[in-house]
């Protein structure tokens, strides 16, 4: 069985960019990775949100996409996993950035990474992981390991007031 690609999204222009990829090649060397863009304006949640959202249809259902926009990165936000109603994977920071997802798309699932991303974490040189603690997690889940169903825990977004 073929793996599902892996579509990379970040604010990060041509700086680090190429380590997304080579953090899922890491992980799993058979996987397709490819680019959505990597010319999200810097720090605009709202913007990436709206790209994946419009995006998402385009690729085949299973897809692994990876939103690596997060102004507050390293300020301890959780790291979560949506699967979509329509067979999407979206991983990102609990930070907005799925917010069109969910609206367009509807979470069938949420679960938190907490695990996937601390094991991340613990072989990381830096002290900020510049996005590649969420590829990293995505690339295990397109992987299989874990699958989604064992890649963390339920997730509850909390209700805006």
């Amino acid at each position: 069985m073929a793996l599902p690609c892996v579509v990379l999204l970040s604010d990060f222009g041509s700086d680090g960019a190429a380590a997304l990829a080579g953090v899922c090649k890491s992980v799993n060397p058979e996987l397709p990775v490819y680019e959505l863009t990597h010319d999200v304006p810097r720090f605009d949640i709202a913007a990436a949100s709206e790209i994946l959202s419009e995006q998402l249809s385009a690729w085949p259902e299973g897809t692994v996409f990876v939103c690596a926009v997060d102004p507050h990165f390293g300020t301890g936000e959780k790291v979560l996993a949506c699967l979509t109603r329509d067979g999407y994977i979206v991983v990102g920071a609990e930070n907005g950035c799925m917010a069109g997802v969910l609206r367009d798309h509807k979470a069938a699932q949420l679960r938190t990474l907490t695990e996937l991303n601390a094991a991340y974490l613990k072989r990381e040189s830096s002290a900020v992981p510049h996005g590649r603690n969420l590829v990293y997690c995505a690339a295990c889940i397109a992987s299989g390991r874990p699958s989604f169903a064992e890649c963390g825990e339920l997730f509850e977004p909390p209700v805006n007031a």
